[in-house]
Parts: structure tokens; C-alpha cells; sequence
């Protein structure tokens, strides 16, 4: 009796592998699914989305081996694949489409200063140097979040003075200590008429808006940081984490914080969003969201919008640093009847996020 090493091959490496091809497909379909789910409805979603661009890496991978080796479950990759078409762009942008610049553009700055690193230094110098850059920008709109003073610690507590220009503000703080505040920030080289808070958070997260008179027409500018992984967790899932296996507890740490984050901010985008439908002026929607454009978060914020990056951005930044391709998780979204002539991101290292930078037209905006 003959040894058929087509058979055991096959038994062996390619049964296996379709198995492993379909459920990489599924995960690729449910993290489209992602988009649309609140995890406050069902959180388990949110996890597919956060692993978008892996699920997609695999797939193209896998289309490529089984092409090669001609099986018909190529078509399975490929039918799964082309939906991101409608996606990807949000991830990177090949060619910037960048629109005609005229010097009344708007130049937008969104930025996490993260507390200015007052927390972790001795000295104000982080505090100087993101002053030093947003004067360097010469911009007129800046949003910051994790906006942080401390008495005692600066030399001046107020940090409009040391910006040039920008001399309209609404700081918003969202925990007030004794020895510091915590909060968010808009700054605006034209006058603010209005303003308001959106949502507070017993974590500091928040968000707040500012309704800013330019040269007659009005925009409302929202400021937004919401909801890190940053949680106490309750008391009942506190033995997992403190269990003997130190790997598993860290993992379920990092795991329980995730969902808890989730579906925080879905509630939290919600709120946000309903605000964003309902204000009687166009909208510039900037802040951090801690979310990828592949999630329920992004996908509910920009809905109505347009992402600054996807007009006139190009290649595939990061706004964070982490270790993950793409983390972009900082936005500045706005109305369909502004135009975005210009975007990048900053590479100035003053924080654990870098500042986006936009240019905006609001020409086509009637007073």
C-alpha cells in the first residue's frame, strides 16, 4: 500500500489552515460590525474593531496563500475584504488632497498636553515649551485636553498669558484639588460669545463647547476627552486581578478596563453627538477620543461630519505612541460646509500625544 503524501499534507496543514481562514474571516466582518454596535449594548464587539488592522493584515495574507496555491476559498478573503474599501481611508490616505490655502483659513490645534507632565517633573519646562509651540503655529483655535495647573508649581497659573493672540478662553475643569485642576481648554484668537459643558465625568473626563464669533460668523467649537482605560475597577472582579498568576491578572486587568472604557464612552459619545445634531451653528468637533476610526465611538462622533484627516491628510500617522501602526485616536471633525485645505500632525515630543494640526475654510458658512 502506497504512502499518499498529497493526502497527508493535506490533512495535516490544509484543513486546518481553512478552518483558521473562515474564523479570521469572521473576525474581519465583525469588526465592521463594530461601527454600528454600542458596546453598552454588547461590549465584546468593541474588542474586533480595536483589532481591525490586524484582522485585515491576516486576511490579505491568506488571500495571497490560498491564490497561490488555487482553492476556492480565496473568494471567501476577497469577499470579506472589499467592505473595508469603505474604511481604510479613515486609516491612511495614499495622496492628500489638500484644497486651495488662503490666509483667512482658520488654523485648529487639538492637543492632549497630558497635564503638561507637571505630574511626573519637578519643573514647569514641558508647561513652556507647548506654550513656546502653539505661538510657533500662530494658530486661532486650540483645544487641549488634560489641561492641568497646579498653584505653586508655575510661575504664572494662568496659561493665556504666555499665548500670543489667543485671548478668548474657556477652561473648564472637571476635578478641583487643593494642590491642582484638571480639566480641558479652548482658546480662540476671536471673541467666544457662548459656552458650555456637554458631560462630566467623575474620571475628569469631559466635554465642553464654545460658540466663537469670527469676523460675524458664528462656529461652535467642541472640546472632548473622553473616557481612557483609566478605571477603578469594582470590588467583585479586584480577586481576578490580585490573583496568584501575576500574567493572568495583569490580562485581566487590562481586559476589564477595556470593556469598562468601552462602554463609558459609548454613553459618553452619545451625549455628545445628540449635542453636536442639535446646535444652531456649524460645528469643529476636536478632541481625544481613546478610540480608532474602526469603532463605535468614531463612527457615532463623525456621523453628519467630516474627519480633517480623511479631507487632507495623507500617509498613515499616529497620534499616540503606542505600539500599535495607525493609533490615530485624536480627531478634528466639522461641518460639511467647511472645507479642510490642510492637516499633519505634529512630532513634537512634549507629550504621550502629538498636537493635530488642521486648516479650515468657512467661507461657504452665511452669517
Amino acid at each position: 500500500m502506497s504512502f499518499n503524501w498529497k493526502s497527508t499534507l493535506r490533512r495535516i496543514f490544509v484543513s486546518p489552515l481553512k478552518a483558521i481562514s473562515v474564523l479570521i474571516a469572521v473576525c474581519l466582518l465583525l469588526s465592521y460590525l463594530s461601527l454600528y454596535i454600542s458596546p453598552a449594548k454588547f461590549w465584546p464587539i468593541a474588542y474586533f474593531g480595536l483589532l481591525f488592522q490586524l484582522f485585515f493584515v491576516l486576511n490579505i495574507i491568506l488571500l495571497i496563500i490560498w491564490a497561490l496555491l488555487r482553492r476556492k476559498i480565496v473568494w471567501v478573503h476577497l469577499a470579506v475584504l472589499l467592505p473595508s474599501i469603505l474604511f481604510i481611508s479613515s486609516f491612511i490616505q495614499l495622496f492628500s488632497e489638500q484644497g486651495i490655502q488662503r490666509d483667512n483659513d482658520l488654523k485648529v490645534i487639538s492637543y492632549n498636553v497630558q497635564m503638561f507632565q507637571l505630574r511626573f517633573k519637578k519643573t514647569d519646562s514641558t508647561y513652556l515649551k507647548i506654550a513656546a509651540f502653539l505661538n510657533s503655529e500662530k494658530t486661532d483655535i486650540v483645544c487641549l485636553q488634560e489641561f492641568y495647573t497646579a498653584p505653586g508649581k508655575l510661575e504664572d497659573e494662568d496659561f493665556s498669558l504666555r499665548l500670543s493672540g489667543l485671548r478668548h478662553s474657556y477652561v473648564y475643569y472637571s476635578v478641583e484639588k487643593k494642590s491642582y485642576e484638571y480639566g480641558i481648554a479652548i482658546y480662540s484668537r476671536y471673541p467666544i460669545i457662548d459656552k458650555g459643558v456637554v458631560f462630566t465625568s467623575p474620571t475628569g473626563n469631559a466635554a465642553i463647547y464654545a460658540d466663537i464669533d469670527i469676523d460675524g460668523k458664528i462656529i461652535r467649537v467642541y472640546n472632548n476627552h473622553l473616557q481612557s482605560i483609566r478605571l477603578n475597577l469594582p470590588k467583585s472582579v479586584r480577586s481576578i486581578v490580585n490573583s496568584n498568576d501575576e500574567r493572568m491578572g495583569e490580562i485581566a486587568d487590562v481586559s476589564l478596563r477595556l470593556k469598562a472604557a468601552f462602554i463609558k464612552r459609548a454613553e459618553q459619545v452619545n451625549k455628545v453627538s445628540a449635542h453636536v445634531r442639535q446646535s444652531p451653528y456649524p460645528v469643529v468637533v476636536c478632541g481625544d477620543f481613546n478610540d480608532t476610526p474602526m469603532s463605535y465611538t468614531y463612527n457615532t462622533m463623525k456621523r453628519g461630519l467630516k474627519d480633517a484627516f480623511c479631507e487632507a491628510g495623507q500617509g498613515m500617522p499616529s497620534t499616540h505612541e503606542g505600539f500599535f501602526p495607525s493609533f490615530r485616536i485624536d480627531y478634528i471633525l466639522h461641518d460639511k460646509q467647511i472645507n479642510t485645505t490642510d492637516y499633519s500632525v505634529s512630532d513634537v515630543q512634549y507629550s504621550d500625544h502629538f498636537p493635530i494640526i488642521s486648516k479650515i475654510d468657512i467661507g461657504n458658512i452665511s452669517i
